[in-house]
C-alpha cells in the first residue's frame, strides 16, 4: 500500500501455494484502493482465474497481447486510445497466475507501458513506472479437492497416502530441477514404473480405461467426471479420445455441422474468396475452434470454448454443458461458439 501511495513504481511478486489466500489478498488490495477512488487493473493469465478477481480480465484481452508473441512484439494499444489513457491513470496492476505466461508477454507489456508513459517522462522505468503485483506458484502443485477433507486430499488409506506422498515429492523434484542434477538444463527423467500404464493393446483405450474405470456406468455422474481428466498433446489425439469415449456412451450419435459460408458484407470483393473454398474451411483442425463436423449423443458433456457472457459466469473451459433432446437449445450455444 505504501508503494502504491508513493507512485514511484515497483514490481512485487506474491508467491504462495494453492489455497493460501492469494486471491483474497488481490481482492483486498483492489477493494481498498478502489474505495479511495484509485484505479486498479486486475488481470490473470487464464480465464478461470480472472473470474475470481473483481472486474478481472485475461491478460491477452486487457492488454491486447499479440499471438504469437515475439522478441520485438508490443501490445496492440495505440497511444492516445481509451485503453492507453486508462493505463496512464492506473495506480496498481494485479496479474494473477503470472508463471503461466511466457516472459515475452511481460516484455511486450513493459515496452508498451514505457511508450504510453513517455508523456510523463517515465519511458525508462520498468513498466513505465507503474506498480505491478505479480502472483502465482512456480511449482504448480496439484489442486486440492474442493470442499474435501484431509483424507480426501491425502488419501483415505495409509497405502493411498503413501502413494500420494511419493508422487508429490517426485513431482516437486521435477519442477525444481533436482532430478538428474547436475545438468546443463537438459536431462532425461526416468518416470517410475508405478506411474505408468503398461497393460494395454491400444494406448488410447488403455489411458481411457485407467482414467475412467467403469465409464459406461458413471457417464452421467457429475462428480465422477469432474474428478478425472486426460491431458492430450495434439488435436489429433483429442479427436481420437473423443471418438473412443463417444462409442462407450449409450444411445445413437447425432452429427452436427458448423457454419457453411463466408460473410462478405464487410469485405471487398476479390480473388480472396476464391482461395477460401468451403472444402478448405471444413478441413481446418486447429486449437480453439470446433471441428466442422462433430458427433454427439444425448448427455454428452460439452465444454464451452469461447466467452459468451462473462458477467454471468460463462467463461471458456469452465462450464460443462450437455446435449439435450432439444436441438434448439444446443444450436443456440453452437452458433455463439
Amino acid at each position: 500500500m505504501q508503494v502504491v501511495h508513493n507512485q514511484k513504481g515497483g514490481v512485487l511478486f506474491l508467491h504462495g501455494y494453492s489455497g493460501t489466500g492469494k486471491t483474497f489478498m488481490y481482492r483486498t488490495l483492489a477493494s481498498a484502493l478502489r474505495a479511495k477512488h484509485k484505479i486498479v487493473v486486475t488481470i490473470a493469465s487464464s480465464g478461470i482465474a480472472s473470474l475470481l478477481l473483481p472486474g478481472g480480465r485475461t491478460a491477452q484481452s486487457k492488454f491486447k497481447i499479440l499471438v504469437p508473441t515475439l522478441d520485438n512484439s508490443t501490445c496492440n494499444i495505440e497511444y492516445g486510445s481509451d485503453v492507453a489513457e486508462l493505463l496512464q491513470q492506473t495506480q496498481l496492476i494485479i496479474w494473477d497466475e503470472a508463471p503461466m505466461t511466457h516472459k515475452l508477454c511481460f516484455e511486450a507489456l513493459d515496452t508498451t507501458m514505457k511508450d504510453i508513459m513517455s508523456k510523463h517522462n517515465n519511458n525508462t522505468e520498468i513498466f513505465g513506472g507503474k506498480v505491478v503485483v505479480f502472483g502465482g506458484d512456480f511449482r504448480q502443485i496439484l489442486s486440492v479437492v474442493p470442499r474435501g477433507t484431509r483424507s480426501d486430499i491425502c488419501g483415505s488409506s495409509p497405502a493411498e497416502q503413501l502413494e500420494m506422498d511419493d508422487f508429490s515429492k517426485w513431482l516437486l523434484q521435477v519442477g525444481e530441477g533436482k532430478i538428474g542434477e547436475p545438468n546443463d538444463g537438459v536431462v532425461d527423467i526416468q518416470i517410475p514404473d508405478n506411474f505408468l500404464i503398461k497393460n494395454f493393446d491400444d494406448p488410447i483405450v488403455g489411458i481411457i480405461n485407467s482414467t475412467y474405470p467403469a465409464f459406461e456406468h458413471n457417464c452421467d455422474n457429475y462428480d465422477y467426471l469432474s474428478q478425472r481428466a486426460i491431458l492430450a498433446s495434439t488435436i489429433e489425439v483429442v479427436n481420437q479420445i473423443n471418438d473412443v469415449v463417444l462409442q462407450q456412451l449409450p444411445g445413437n450419435d447425432h452429427e452436427y455441422l458448423s457454419a457453411y459460408s463466408l460473410d462478405k458484407s464487410e469485405m471487398n470483393e476479390g480473388n480472396f474468396f476464391e482461395v477460401l473454398t468451403t472444402e478448405f474451411l471444413n478441413s481446418l483442425h486447429t486449437s480453439g475452434l470446433p471441428n466442422h463436423k462433430i458427433k454427439l449423443k444425448i448427455g454428452t458433456p460439452i465444454m464451452l470454448m469461447r466467452n459468451i457472457d462473462q458477467h454471468r459466469g460463462l467463461c471458456n473451459g469452465i462450464w460443462r454443458l450437455a446435449l439435450t433432446q432439444s436441438f434448439i437449445i444446443f444450436r443456440v450455444f453452437w452458433n455463439h461458439i
